[in-house]
Parts: structure tokens; sequence; C-alpha cells
């Protein structure tokens, strides 16, 4: 009985083997590679198919549903409008479309949004951020204040939380005169507000500042898509050799 079952489980043992061997050998094969490649790639989109069907669902559907409510009012304001302007009426009384009141009303139009329209939905933009990210009097340490867009006058600014300076804790700053900086700096009492001013506090050398930021710092934001915090305020001083922490 002893030598059946030990016959019984070499042959068991002896199988395994094979199996083992034979499942090595199709590992090791282009054909498995591929299919475990294309296996992983299918299970990679399917799961960006479902997060991408989650978003709409949770996030953009509703956010459409809400902004189609006044986006309609405009809508249908905007058009009423058109049709009161554009028309006039002949000596019949007939209701005759005017190419000249269309053509000036559509010149107005694209004025009041490019002027007026979207300059307002920045400030209304720059306003939110600043109430939810503004950061005053934060210690922080500045250097290389230098002007990057001469014809915009924006000024960039490079620094760190804390020294030494390394690539986990440094970052960028901006000086720009926006509509929300140049309100910002009148109701604060510091008149118009003025970049190469703000900038120019900031020595080449590394110091110490004392500023009033607002803006995002994730650093994706600022490498993919060029959107840096801004910087409303500074107050530097240099850091000597014997001053350095």
């Amino acid at each position: 009985m002893n030598d059946l079952q030990k016959q019984i489980d070499g042959l068991k043992q002896r199988i395994e083997d094979r199996a083992y061997e034979a499942d090595r050998k199709e590992a090791g094969t282009w054909q498995y590679k591929a299919a475990n490649d294309i296996g992983a790639l299918s299970r990679f989109f399917s799961q960006i198919v479902l997060a991408g069907l989650w978003m709409y669902e949770h996030i953009l559907a509703p956010a459409g549903r809400f902004s189609a409510i006044p986006a309609g009012f405009l809508f249908g304001w905007y058009r009423r409008l058109w049709s009161r302007i554009v028309y006039v009426e002949d000596r019949f009384r007939q209701r005759q479309f005017s190419k000249t009141r269309a053509g000036l009303f559509l010149t107005t139009t694209l004025v009041f949004v490019w002027f007026l329209l979207v300059p307002l939905l920045v400030l209304a933009l720059d306003t939110g951020l600043y109430f939810a990210t503004v950061k005053h009097d934060e210690i922080v340490y500045l250097t290389n204040s230098q002007e990057i867009v001469p014809e915009e006058n924006v000024h960039s600014v490079q620094g760190c939380h804390a020294l030494p300076c390394t690539d986990d804790n440094s970052f960028y700053f901006r000086i720009r005169a926006t509509l929300f900086n140049e309100i910002w700096s009148i109701a604060h009492g510091y008149g118009l507000f003025f970049p190469d001013y703000v900038a120019a506090a900031v020595p080449l050398t590394i110091s110490e500042c004392k500023i009033t930021s607002y803006g995002l710092r994730m650093k994706l934001m600022m490498r993919g898509m060029d959107m840096y915090p801004d910087i409303l305020r500074t107050e530097c001083t240099p850091l000597t050799g014997d001053s350095n922490p």
C-alpha cells in the first residue's frame, strides 16, 4: 500500500513538474508576452472609459445642466434684442432685415465680449481664486527677479519655502498687472499696481521675503498649463553668509 501511494505521489509530482516546465516555456514566448501586453492595454483603456463615464455622469452632465439655465436665458435675451434691432419696417409696415444694422450690432457684440465680458469673467475667476488661496505675510526665500514678457510687463520670481532650496520645495511666482491685481492694490491703499516696482523689491541674491500672494502652486499646473501664483506685495531682506540658516 505504501509503495502504491509513493508511485501515485511520484506520478503527481512528475505531472506538476511537466506542467510547470510547459508554463515556463510558454511564458517565454512572444505570443504569451503579446497576449499579456494586449490584456493590460485593454484593461487600461476600459478603466479610462469607465473613469470618463463617471466624470461625465457626476461632473460634466450636472455642470452642463446647471450652466444651461443662465446660458439659455442669455441666448434668448440676445435673440430677442437682435430681432428688435436688425429689422426695420418699410412703408408697408413689413419687417425687413437690415444688413447695416446687423453688421453694426454684431461688431458691438464682439467689442463688448472682448473688451468687457471676457475681462469681467477673468476678474471673477481671479477673485474666487484669491479668496480660496490667498496667503498673507508668508515668509519665503526669493531670488532672480526678471522680466520675461516685456510687451506685457510680466515678471518671474523663483524661490523656495525653506533653505536650502531643493527641487521639492522650489517654486515660481509671476508678477503681472491684471485687472484684479490693480483693484486689489488700489483697495489696499497702494495705488496702481506696477509689476516693475514689486519685482524690484526682490534682489538678485537669495533673500528672506514677506509676501502676499494667491494662486495654485501645483507644479503640474505650472509646467503643463503655464499657470503660476501671483505676488501682490513683497518685502525682502538679502541674506548674508552669516544669516543663512
